[in-house]
């Protein structure tokens, strides 16, 4: 029966070529809307590694191009945060804070592995407490490093594994460039800043010291507030920030109100893709419709002779049915071969694991389209009377 319908299908190919063509791009378009939507929802459901909960970001921006006079500024807006009672910790970070749009990066070698590119974070010693960062192995950075020779760091597990494979990373030397070097003291397992929906990507967490680098300048400041601390906060901590800073800009924003803007940039495209997918298939749904509609009052004495040889209304109805998803798996054939080279070939570095999901639910999804679309005309031909049929024949 199956070589019978897939022998009447071929056949019948430059009729049924149209159709075939729209199944092909309908499985495509599924593919890669599935795709896009299954990386998000996977990187999703893992951990971000800190809390932004409470957690307020303060942006400084001088009047003065003056580094030095704006760096003790800069220390007594951070001394005068932490001696609020409202706040439970702050700390300084470079422009690369959780959820914001910037990014820093530099290349990072150990032994034979070369210049592998990580995020950087500039943060003081306070920023774990801060962010409640977990360090699995090892510890965080603190005043004990000021005599260190190294400068030291703490390094994500997705950095580890680039950058050292199966080798205990704790105490190890990493060169940037090969001209800084670090020495690895801790590890933390998760640390995706770029929001929600970003994959884990290499992160090096270096040390801000006020006391051993003069020169250094950061206008942004990360602060834990205590749950509960309103706008009325915000204002007092403003304004007398605003008597240290004269006449600096200063903007407050928090990390719950950027990981909403910035979870929109993802959210956004997958509702545009959703919906134009959505169209194409209500598309191919009623050409599929139309067809069989069509094929069948083409085919009325065909089955009004099947009917009088001895053939059941069942017969009729599975032979419908199964001539439709012959027509899909011509169409998936050569989807399946285009879409199955996206994770042999590694595109875009995404997980081979993401492309087989979407590519198995697009196949699903295909058949459930062709056959939903059978059900009604394949029952209406199943229901023909053979003594009408052939009459009107």
């Amino acid at each position: 029966m199956i070589r019978h319908l897939f022998k009447l299908i071929w056949n019948r190919k430059k009729s049924n070529f149209l159709l075939i063509t729209e199944i092909f791009f309908c499985f495509l378009v599924l593919f890669g809307v599935l795709s896009f939507i299954v990386y998000n929802v996977r990187n999703y459901t893992r951990p971000l590694g800190f809390k932004h909960e409470n957690v307020w970001l303060l942006t400084m921006r001088p009047s003065t191009d003056s580094t030095a006079q704006n760096r003790q500024i800069v220390e007594q807006v951070i001394q005068r945060v932490r001696a609020f009672p409202e706040v439970d910790q702050a700390s300084l970070i470079s422009s690369n804070a959780p959820f914001s749009f910037s990014q820093m990066n530099n290349h990072f070698s150990y032994g034979d592995v070369k210049r592998i590119d990580s995020d950087v974070y500039e943060v003081q010693d306070e920023f774990k407490d801060v962010m409640q960062i977990q360090v699995n192995q090892g510890r965080w950075f603190g005043t004990s490093d000021d005599a260190s020779h190294h400068e030291p760091v703490v390094i994500n597990k997705a950095l580890q594994r680039v950058l050292f494979g199966e080798e205990d990373a704790l105490g190890k030397i990493i060169h940037v460039d090969d001209s800084t070097n670090f020495q690895v003291v801790g590890i933390t397992d998760y640390y995706r800043a770029g929001s929600e929906f970003s994959a884990e990507d290499p992160a090096v967490f270096t040390r801000i010291n006020l006391k051993k680098n003069p020169k250094y300048f950061a206008n942004e400041m990360l602060i834990r507030v205590k749950p509960g601390t309103g706008i009325d906060f915000e204002e007092k901590m403003v304004k007398e920030i605003s008597g240290i800073g004269k006449d600096w800009a200063l903007e407050v924003a928090t990390l719950e109100k950027m990981r909403q803007n910035k979870a929109k940039v993802t959210i956004i495209p997958m509702i545009a893709l959703g919906l134009v997918c959505g169209f194409l298939i209500l598309n191919v749904a009623l050409g599929l419709f139309g067809v069989l509609w069509y094929n069948i009052s083409r085919r009325n004495s065909e089955i009004g002779l099947r009917r009088a040889l001895g053939a059941a209304s069942g017969q009729i109805y599975r032979q419908f049915i199964g001539e439709v998803l012959v027509l899909a798996t011509f169409g998936l054939i050569f989807g399946v071969l285009f879409a199955v080279q996206f994770p042999l070939l590694q595109v875009f570095q995404v997980d081979s694991e993401v492309y087989f999901i979407a590519l198995a639910g697009a196949v699903v999804l295909i058949y459930l389209l062709t056959t939903f679309c059978a059900l009604y005309p394949s029952r209406q031909a199943a229901a023909i009377h053979p003594a009408i049929a052939l009459h009107e024949d």
